[in-house]
This record gives structure tokens, C-alpha cells and sequence, in this order.
């Protein structure tokens, strides 16, 4: 009788066990992202390739364009501080 008994809650265990296991493996299938073919033979994606290297250019040339100008010594005390120096 005891080991009948033991058999049952063993499978018993057994299949609790492969119902955890499935529902935790469904969830954390869900977390992984499948993977996606690249299809850059398409009109769209060379176009929309082109048209971005072109915008980039464009903003690059910008950017040489603008003159440099020369950076101020940040000092956040300069309203507060006097301009001529404490007697000591």
C-alpha cells in the first residue's frame, strides 16, 4: 500500500512539475524577440537609405557652414561678486 501511494505522488509531482515548467516557458518565449529578415533590396529602403545619407550631407555642410565662436569661461558668482577686491 505505501508504495502505491508513493508511486501516485510521485507522478503526482512529476506532473505538476511539466505544468510549471510549460507555463513558465510560455512566458519567457514571449520575452525573446523573433528575428526579422532585413530586405533592403526593396525600392522603399534604398530610397529611404538614399534620401537619409542626402539629409545627412546636407546637415554635415551645415554645420562647417556655422562659424565657431569662442566659448565663455562659465562663472555662475559673476553678479554676485564685486568687481574691485576686499581690503584685508
Amino acid at each position: 500500500m505505501r508504495i502505491r501511494l508513493r508511486q501516485r505522488s510521485v507522478v503526482v509531482l512529476a506532473i505538476i512539475c511539466a505544468v510549471f515548467s510549460v507555463a513558465l516557458s510560455g512566458s519567457a518565449s514571449a520575452q525573446v524577440r523573433p528575428k526579422m529578415s532585413k530586405q533592403a533590396d526593396r525600392p522603399e529602403d534604398l530610397l529611404r537609405e538614399r534620401w537619409s545619407k542626402e539629409v545627412d550631407r546636407q546637415y554635415q555642410s551645415t554645420l562647417k557652414s556655422i562659424p565657431d565662436q569662442p566659448q565663455k569661461k562659465a562663472d555662475p558668482w559673476s553678479n554676485i561678486r564685486s568687481s574691485t577686491p576686499t581690503p584685508k
